[in-house]
C-alpha cells in the first residue's frame, strides 16, 4: 500500500515582521503558486486564519474565488485557524471559544465551507484546549508529534504512522492528524538551496518505516518560499525559484508508486479505535512546535511589550463578559488583539498602531496603624523578625531579607506552615548550600550582567487597609525603588510589589516565590491552559520551567494560569494563589527537584524574560496576589 503523503501550508497575513504594505507581495510570490500547486494536481491543506482569507480577499478576490474553486473540486481544502492566531493554552477559554466560532462563520461566508480539522496555531497545545475543540464541533486536530513523543516515554514511535486520539482534561478525546517538525524543517532546507533534490529523497526514505500510512511532508509557513519576512538577518535580500523547486519535488514523489498525494481529511480513514494519547503531563502541560526556545513564554513575557498587550486583553475580555449585548464586532476585535504575531518580531510602524490602554498605576494607599486585640504582634529585635497573628493566620517575615516570608501557617492547617524559607544547610548537597526563601524579587539583567535581588535588610511600617492589618517596606534597588506590602484579611494574606519605575528592564523579572516546607514529596499543581477545565497534574520527574534554554532565552516553559488562579501544594496541603491578569498577566512557573532523599518544590511568577523577540522598552507592571489555604480531599 503507498504511503500517504499530506501538507498543510499554513498562511499568515499577521505575519509579524510584515508590513501591510508588503501583504500583495506576499500574495503573489507565496500564495499564488501554493493554488498553481493544487490545480497541477497535488493536493494541499492550507490553513489561514480569517483575518488572512479577509485580507486576500481584500488585495486579491480572484485568489479566494480560485481556492473556492479549488476546494469544490477536491484539489486542496481548508484547514481551520480560528479567526486570529492566537496562542491558545495562553488565553481564556471564552476568547478561545470565540475564535473558533469566529473563524468557521468567515471560512463559510468566503468560500462555503465549515472545516472539521483544525491546525492548532502555533502548535501549542494543552489537554484543557482540546477540550474547546472538541465543543466546538472539530473531529481531529492538527498537532506536532515531536515535542509530545520526546515528553512521553510510554509512546511508541509506531503512533506517528497513521492519526491517533488524544485524550483532553474532561476525558473526551479527538482524533489527531501529526504534523512533524523535523520533516517541514527538512523540506525548508530543501526549498531553499541547502540540500538537493537527492539529500531530500534520502531523508524521506529513512524516515518512512515500515508500516507507515500517513506522513506529513510539511506543514509551517508559506511566507517563507519566494519572499522573505525580514526576522533575521541571515534571511537573503532577494529569493526566486523555490517554488519551482517545491514543484520538482512534488513531481518527483508523485511519479513514485510507494507514494500518494493525500488531502488532510482523507488520513482519518487510517484512524483506528483505540486508548487516546495523554498529550501532556506535569513536567510539560503545553506542547509547542520545534525546539525549546519556541515555548510560550515567548508570547507572554517577552515581545516589544507582551505583559501589557496581555493584560490589556485581559481588561477588555472582563468588559465583554459584563455586556450581555457584546457583538461579534467586540470579540472578533479581542482575539486580534490577542493575536500572537503581535508578540514577537512586531515592527515598530505596527505596534505604534496599537489601540493599547495603560494599566492606572498607583502607589499603594494605607491608613495609620491602630493596634486591635484582634492582632498581635511581635518583633524579634535580635533576628528581625516580625510575627503577626490573627485567628486565622500566622505570618513571620525576615526583616534581614526585605520581608521575605518565614512562615506562613492557617486555621484550616491547625497552623501547619506550608510555606516559607528553607534556611542554609537545610540540603546536605554543596550545589543547594543557600537560602530558598519565599516572597521575594530576582531581576537578572542582561546587558548589566547582574542579579538584583530585594533580600536586604529593610525597616518596616504597620498600618491598615478597610480595617486590616498591613506591613509594608521600601527599598531602593539598583533597578530602581519598589514597595513590597502584605495586608491580612481573614484567612488570607494579600501581597504585592510597586515598581516606581515603570519600564521594563532588559531582564528576567521574577516574584512572588513560593517555597513548599514540605520537602518530602513531589508537589502538585491545579490550574487552567486555555480550557474550560482546571488540569491537576502530580510532578513525577525534576523540572524546572525557569532553566535558560541558551545564553539569549531566559525561560523553558511557564503555565497560562488563564484564569488567574493556580494551586500548589504537596501532599494533602497547599496554597491557592490568585490575582488579576487584567492588572499585571504574569505567568507563574514552577520548578521541583530532587536532592538526596528530599524534594526542593518553588513556583514563582515571571512579568518579563528574555529571547530573540525581546525590545528595548515595554511596561513593568505592579503585582499583587492572594494566598489561601487548600486542603486536597
Amino acid at each position: 500500500m503507498a504511503t500517504a503523503l499530506y501538507t498543510v501550508f499554513h498562511l499568515n497575513l499577521a505575519f509579524s515582521s510584515i508590513e501591510v504594505e508588503q501583504h500583495g507581495d506576499v500574495v503573489t510570490h507565496c500564495y499564488w503558486p501554493l493554488l498553481q500547486l493544487a490545480e497541477a494536481g497535488v493536493p494541499v491543506g492550507i490553513e489561514m486564519t480569517a483575518y488572512t482569507l479577509e485580507a486576500v480577499n481584500h488585495l486579491a478576490p480572484d485568489w479566494v474565488t480560485k481556492f473556492k474553486q479549488l476546494i469544490a473540486e477536491g484539489k486542496c481544502e481548508l484547514v481551520a485557524s480560528g479567526d486570529s492566531q492566537i496562542i491558545g493554552p495562553l488565553i481564556p477559554a471564552a476568547v478561545n471559544h470565540a475564535n473558533l466560532r469566529l473563524g468557521q462563520d468567515a471560512y463559510h461566508r468566503l468560500v462555503g465551507v465549515r472545516p472539521n480539522i483544525a491546525y492548532l496555531n502555533e502548535q501549542a497545545v494543552s489537554a484543557g484546549l482540546l477540550d474547546v475543540y472538541i465543543d466546538e464541533g472539530f473531529d481531529a486536530v492538527v498537532v506536532e508529534w515531536d515535542n509530545p513523543f520526546s515528553h512521553n516515554p510510554d509512546w511508541s514511535k509506531d503512533g506517528l504512522n497513521r492519526p491517533q486520539s488524544l485524550k483532553s482534561a474532561s476525558g473526551r478525546s479527538i482524533k489527531v492528524i501529526w504534523n512533524h517538525a523535523i520533516a517541514f524543517q527538512k523540506f525548508q532546507r530543501y526549498v531553499h538551496g541547502e540540500l538537493t533534490l537527492a539529500d531530500y529523497l534520502h531523508y524521506l526514505v529513512k524516515v518512512l518505516r515500515p508500516g507507515m500510512l500517513a506522513f506529513p511532508v510539511y506543514g509551517s509557513d508559506a511566507e517563507v518560499f519566494d519572499f522573505r519576512p525580514g526576522r533575521y538577518q541571515t534571511e537573503a535580500a532577494q529569493v526566486s525559484g523555490e517554488w519551482q523547486r517545491i514543484a520538482t519535488l512534488f513531481n518527483a514523489l508523485n511519479s513514485m508508486s510507494e507514494y500518494q498525494w493525500r488531502l488532510p481529511s482523507s488520513l482519518l480513514t487510517f484512524w483506528q479505535p483505540g486508548e487516546p494519547l495523554s498529550l501532556t503531563n506535569a513536567e510539560h502541560p503545553v506542547s509547542v512546535k520545534k525546539q525549546a526556545k519556541y515555548n510560550i513564554s515567548r508570547w507572554g513575557l517577552s515581545g516589544r511589550n507582551d505583559l501589557l498587550l496581555n493584560s490589556h486583553c485581559y481588561r477588555a475580555l472582563a468588559k465583554l463578559q459584563h455586556s450581555p449585548h457584546a457583538s461579534d464586532d467586540e470579540w472578533r476585535n479581542l482575539c486580534r488583539m490577542w493575536a500572537s504575531d503581535l508578540r514577537t518580531h512586531l515592527t515598530q510602524t505596527r505596534y505604534n498602531a496599537l489601540p493599547l490602554t495603560a494599566v492606572a498605576a498607583q502607589a499603594p494607599q494605607f491608613s495609620p496603624w491602630q493596634d486591635t486585640a484582634a492582632v498581635d504582634i511581635h518583633y524579634d529585635t535580635e533576628r528581625r523578625r516580625l510575627h503577626i497573628r490573627t485567628a486565622s493566620v500566622q505570618l513571620s517575615l525576615n526583616g534581614n531579607r526585605g520581608l521575605a516570608i518565614d512562615q506562613l501557617a492557617f486555621l484550616s492547617h491547625d497552623f501547619e506552615p506550608v510555606i516559607g524559607t528553607l534556611s542554609h544547610g537545610h540540603f546536605d548537597h554543596i550545589s543547594y548550600g543557600a537560602d530558598f526563601y519565599s516572597n521575594h524579587l530576582l531581576l537578572e539583567r542582561f546587558r548589566d550582567r547582574d542579579r538584583v535581588a530585594d533580600l536586604n535588610r529593610v525597616s518596616f511600617e504597620l498600618a491598615q487597609q478597610d480595617g486590616y492589618p498591613v506591613v509594608y517596606c521600601r527599598q531602593t534597588l539598583k533597578s530602581g525603588a519598589i514597595i513590597k506590602w502584605y495586608r491580612i484579611e481573614e484567612e488570607a494574606v494579600h501581597t504585592g510589589v510597586y515598581f516606581e519605575d515603570k519600564q521594563r528592564p532588559e531582564a528576567s523579572v521574577r516574584l512572588g516565590f513560593i517555597t513548599l516546607l514540605n520537602c518530602a514529596e513531589r508537589a502538585w499543581y491545579h490550574t487552567k491552559l486555555g480550557g474550560n477545565h482546571n488540569e491537576t497534574f502530580h510532578i513525577r520527574a525534576d523540572m524546572d520551567q525557569g532553566a535558560p534554554v541558551s545564553s539569549i532565552v531566559s525561560a523553558s516553559s511557564a503555565l497560562g494560569a488563564t484564569d488567574g488562579h493556580i494551586r500548589f501544594g504537596t501532599g494533602k496541603l497547599g496554597v491557592s494563589l490568585s490575582w488579576d491578569p487584567a492588572r499585571c498577566a504574569a505567568l507563574p512557573m514552577i520548578s521541583s527537584k530532587q536532592i538526596d532523599e528530599e524534594y526542593l518544590n518553588r513556583l514563582w511568577f515571571s512579568l518579563a524574560e528574555a529571547d530573540e523577540t525581546l525590545k528595548q522598552g515595554g511596561s513593568l507592571l505592579d503585582f499583587s496576589m492572594c494566598i489561601k489555604p487548600v486542603r486536597l480531599s
